[in-house]
Order: structure tokens, then sequence, then C-alpha cells
């Protein structure tokens, strides 16, 4: 095509290079107006030419950029080259994750309305932020008062609001009775459904939504990286079953994944004629031994697809109240859980390592990805996505965490840490683990009681220690900046949950938590 262009350009140069030999004899004749009109005229002509055949060439592909994350989610403070196929966080993007069929993800955590379910929430939302998980998470709210859900309102319009117009919270009625008793944990089926009808309004918009990734977590949990409905290339470590690992390694239709919890085959275990007393014909009663401790007892993150989560959640509240007829304890919404996927033939793909939780477990969680960290990087808080791959997806906080005297608990931090005049906590040197191989309890009976951990455990406790309080004093440190006056804001990092970190100093005794 080059050759073909260039020919009628050579032409026409030569032709009016022979106009302007002959012309030379009148050089002293020509106008200024006419030497510029004959060089219009040749400009004019090579353009002709060359757009003439230029425009009849194949348009050149012009090289793809890669996806940077939307205005919704800033650039990560300490990531200098992260714009990779995980981090882009508009769910409305239309090549996420280099797939042009990316679903639309609905994050949901289920809480109460209580100052301890506030702190917690927002760091739900901050490690959303933080990580740049795509889609929406959404706090669903059971129970609140009128003042309390005018608080709420203004939190997410002031400041959540400031990490993604794509957070949001929905309030329900509480459903904490209705059985009759007071079950606190009915909460979350029905706080999940009253979300899928109202605010999502599924059935309304059905075809919209029943290919959507839905997913169920904890308010206290922290995501550790994002996490999407494909595992393909993930570290994920799937529990073994007969039906073996999917062929699929994603979300789909027919295929809810979810965490493997430690209850096995419990929920087909306790009095199944009452909880199926209106489905004798359940599939839940044909289920083998192997998909009962295999593919059901599963618990959060739950995810599904918007068709199947509707499924479930439809047989898990009306099956739930049955269950706690007979199984009145901690775990009986998420027996239910299981009974009610059971019931609509849902078996799950179990994953092994999307969260940590208790140091002391023998299997079912990611510590084993915890165990290969080198000692460098155990307290290391990055938020490279190199780091991250090598972490789970979720820490799921619900334990106390020690050793030698420091420590992390829930229930003992104040409620309202995040208030400008709270100090930010102690944080510990990053060799801890090489120093102590005991804890002593905040509470311990007498205080001042060492007590040895296993040798596999003080990696664990070091890195719970490590990353929640560093991750504990990121986002209130965020939370100060954007809701304190000026100067009223208290960043010293001095907060411990004892009166001395000396083991050998118990002078003083415990000290008490103030909630």
């Amino acid at each position: 095509q080059s050759t073909k262009m260039a020919q009628p350009a050579r032409q026409t140069a030569r032709r009016i290079g022979g106009a302007n030999n002959q012309q030379q004899k009148f050089k002293l004749t020509l106008s200024p107006e006419a030497i510029l009109f004959g060089l219009f005229s040749i400009w004019l002509i090579v353009c002709v030419q060359f757009y003439s055949h230029g425009m009849d060439a194949p348009p050149q592909q012009q090289p793809q950029q890669p996806s940077s994350p939307s205005e919704s989610a800033p650039n990560r403070l300490s990531a200098p080259n992260i714009n990779n196929v995980a981090r882009i966080s508009d769910s409305s993007s239309s090549n996420k994750n280099n797939d042009d069929n990316f679903p639309e993800h609905y994050m949901t955590f289920s809480t109460a309305c209580s100052s301890s379910q506030n702190w917690q929430s927002f760091l739900m939302f901050y490690y959303a932020h933080k990580v740049q998980q795509p889609g929406h998470v959404i706090r669903i709210a059971s129970g609140c008062s009128q003042e309390q859900q005018e608080e709420l309102i203004k939190m997410h319009e002031t400041t959540i609001s400031k990490l993604s117009p794509k957070f949001s919270v929905h309030f329900t009625p509480d459903f904490s009775r209705v059985s009759g008793d007071n079950y606190k944990y009915y909460n979350k089926p029905f706080g999940v459904k009253h979300w899928l009808e109202h605010g999502l309004k599924y059935e309304e918009n059905k075809e919209k939504h029943e290919d959507a990734i839905i997913m169920i977590l904890d308010p206290d949990m922290i995501l550790l990286r994002p996490l999407t409905y494909d595992f393909t290339d993930s570290n994920v470590m799937i529990h073994r079953s007969k039906r073996g690992p999917p062929e699929i390694r994603k979300v789909m239709h027919g295929q809810p994944w979810a965490s493997i919890y430690a209850f096995g085959n419990g929920p087909f275990r306790i009095d199944l004629k009452h909880v199926f007393a209106n489905h004798t014909d359940s599939p839940a009663l044909l289920a083998t031994k192997d998909e009962q401790e295999n593919n059901y007892p599963g618990g959060p993150p739950y995810m599904a697809t918007g068709r199947d989560m509707v499924s479930i959640v439809g047989a898990w509240t009306e099956l739930v109240p049955r269950v706690h007829d007979v199984y009145v304890h901690l775990l009986g919404e998420m027996f239910g859980w299981s009974l009610g996927a059971a019931h609509v033939g849902l078996p799950h793909t179990l994953a092994e390592s999307f969260m940590i939780s208790a140091v002391d477990i023998g299997e079912g969680e990611g510590w084993p990805l915890i165990d290969k960290l080198g000692n460098d990087e155990v307290c290391e808080y990055s938020t490279l996505k190199e780091k991250e791959d090598k972490l789970p997806y979720v820490m799921h906080y619900c334990q106390n965490y020690w050793l030698g005297k420091w420590f992390l608990g829930k229930y003992r931090l104040d409620s309202d840490f995040l208030s400008c005049g709270k100090p930010l906590l102690l944080e510990p040197p990053k060799d801890i683990g090489s120093k102590y191989d005991f804890y002593i309890k905040p509470g311990g009976n007498p205080y001042g009681t060492k007590e040895r951990l296993r040798g596999e455990s003080v990696k664990r406790e070091q890195f719970m220690i490590c990353q929640m309080i560093a991750r504990l004093n990121d986002a209130a440190t965020w939370y100060k900046e954007n809701t304190c006056e000026e100067g009223t804001a208290n960043y010293e990092k001095s907060f411990i949950f004892h009166n001395s970190l000396d083991p050998n100093n118990n002078e003083g005794g415990e000290k008490k938590a103030k909630w």
C-alpha cells in the first residue's frame, strides 16, 4: 500500500517539477499570489492522494491500556504499580478482569445498630475500599431505632460515601422474635431476604440480577484482598469431596461457594423429621454422608449467583425457625443455611482458605498460607497485590489473640475507639514472635498467669496481632482525618490492653474493658 500511495505522489511531483522548469524563464514575472497558489495546489494533491489510499487501509489497533481504578476507589497509598485485574472497583466497567461478562457483585453483611457494630461496619467498608472490592457493599442493619437510623444515614452521607458511592446501608425490622423467643441470629437470614425483596428488588429486576454475584459476610471480617466470583488463577484451597473440585473455578448457577466450617455433618444430626415436617420428600433427606460432611458445612463468606441466592435464602428463612425449635445453640442459623441449600439441591464448593480466625484449628482455614510467610512478612502491612496473593481473603477477628502481653480482642476494644479523643493502639515490634512462646490473658485468673503456646500458634498469633492493630490504626486514622475538627484528633499510638507490657510486672491487676 505504501508503494501504491507513493507512486501518484511521485508522478504529481514530476509534473509539478516539469512545470516549474518551464517557468524558470519567466521567473521574474510570477507574482507572490501565483507562487502561493502553486504551493497550495501541491499540498492539496498530496493530501488527496494520501487520504484516498490511507482510508482503505485497515485501522491500526491501539495498544490496550491497563484498567485503572475508578474515581470511587482512589489509588491505594503504597501500591505504585497495581493497575491489574484485581484492582478494578467500578462494577459498571465493561471489561473487568479481562472478562466482557464480569457480573455485578453485591457484598452484604448483617448487623444490629450498636456502637460496637458501627465500628466493625466501618472497618468492613474501609477495607473493601482499601482492596478495591468490585461492586456494591451493603450493611443490612436490623432493629434500629429512629434515632439510630438517622445516625447511620448521616454517617453514610458524610463519611462512608467518601470511600465509595456504592457503599450503602439497608434497614430492616427486628426479626429476633420470629419464633417467639429472642434469637438475634434470625436477623441474618431474614435481613438478607428483606434486602433481596426491598433493597435489591430482585423479583422486579430478575433478568438483571439473576446472574449477579451475591455474598454474605460477617461484620467482624476484614478483607485482605478483593473477593470475586472467579478463582481461576487464585491460591484458594478447595476442600476435598467425592464430587471433586469444580471444572470451572467460578461461582456459577448451580455452583455456590462458601468457607468450610468445623461443624461437619452437624446439621444433619438434628431432628430432621421436625425440620422437614412440611417437606417429607426433601432432597436434603437424601444427601450422602460425603455431601453432608464436605459440601454443606459452609459459612461466611457465602457466595452464589442471584438466582441461587434467592433460592437458598427462601429455604433458609423457612427452615431456620424449625431448626431453632430443636437446636437452640449459636450455630443454629448456619445449620439452617446448610439444610436450606441441601433442600434446594445446591451443594457447595467449600474453600479452606477463604478466611483465618482460630489459630489452633486443625484444618479448614487458611493458616497454611500464613505458615509459609517469611518471618519478615508476618508483621508487614502491605497493600501490594503481589503480597496479598499470598494471603487468605478474609480475617475473621471473632477470637482473642495474644502473645506475651500483646493482645487484641474485639470485646475489649472500646466501642468508641474511633472517636476523636481516643488514642490509637500501640503497635508491636516486628519480632515479637521470637520473644514469646506464652501469653498472659488480660482477664486471667489469677492475673499474670503465663500460658504456653504451641509452636505453630506463635506465628499465627503474631500475624493476627500485628495485622489487626495496624489495620485498626489505619482505619481509625482515616476516620479521624475525615470527621474530627482540626486539632481535636488524637493520633498517639499508645493504648494497650494491660497496665504494663512487662510479663513480670503485674501491678494494677486486670485492665477492665469499658463495655
